[in-house]
């Protein structure tokens, strides 16, 4: 057996089986413990508008509040997304309100998927070696980030009712945004599209 022979081998018969396993896992566990993790959300959205609602005087009116996973943390074993509130400028807002959110009821599996493929790719030889379960590892984070964006689908709507969310100042073409860190990300919520708007504000 050559290595891409070997590596096709150890894909097929264990990479991919692992992955399905630990998906599982997270499926379950959000079904499981929704409200609890619904909850623990907004109550980050909470502070991340207590923060920005601190410094409102110095500080132009909310363009965006964005959850930002960090592969360079993920590398770390650190589950925490970034939380920012940033005005109409997003990244180029040279003050921008920051948080976490700790996302390791879903990530903690996919440490666990790496730390066990690590193990499984050892008969083989050094015909898989570590870099390729880094770069399946790498590929598979996407499958865990979508429970975070189902969280924050299911969570904004509860979330934009908070006073905390309420009282913030806000551009009318506000957006809350699910994605990577400075990357592609997914629009929760729209003021300016109406979608979960409140018309009464």
């Amino acid at each position: 057996m050559n290595r891409l022979e070997a590596l096709e081998h150890f894909h097929k018969t264990y990479a991919e089986e692992v992955l399905n396993q630990k998906i599982h896992h997270v499926a379950s566990l959000y079904e499981q413990r929704k409200e609890e993790l619904i909850l623990s959300f907004i109550q980050s959205f909470q502070l991340i508008c207590q923060q920005a609602k601190h410094i409102e005087v110095s500080k132009a009116r909310i363009g965006y509040i964005t959850y930002s996973m960090r592969r360079t943390y993920l590398m770390e074993r650190n589950y925490n997304y970034i939380i920012g509130a940033y005005d109409k400028s997003w990244f180029f807002d040279p003050e921008p309100c920051q948080g976490v959110y700790d996302a390791g009821w879903a990530f903690s599996f996919w440490g666990e998927l790496e730390d066990e493929l690590s193990q499984l790719r050892k008969p083989y030889m050094n015909k898989v070696i570590q870099p390729d379960v880094e770069r399946f590892a790498h590929q598979a984070v996407e499958e865990f980030h979508k429970y975070i964006l189902q969280l924050a689908q299911d969570a904004i709507p509860l979330a934009i009712q908070t006073p905390e969310f309420k009282v913030l100042s806000c551009e009318d073409d506000l957006e809350v945004r699910i994605g990577e860190y400075k990357g592609i990300s997914k629009v929760v919520y729209s003021a300016a599209d109406g979608i979960l708007h409140d018309s009464s504000r």
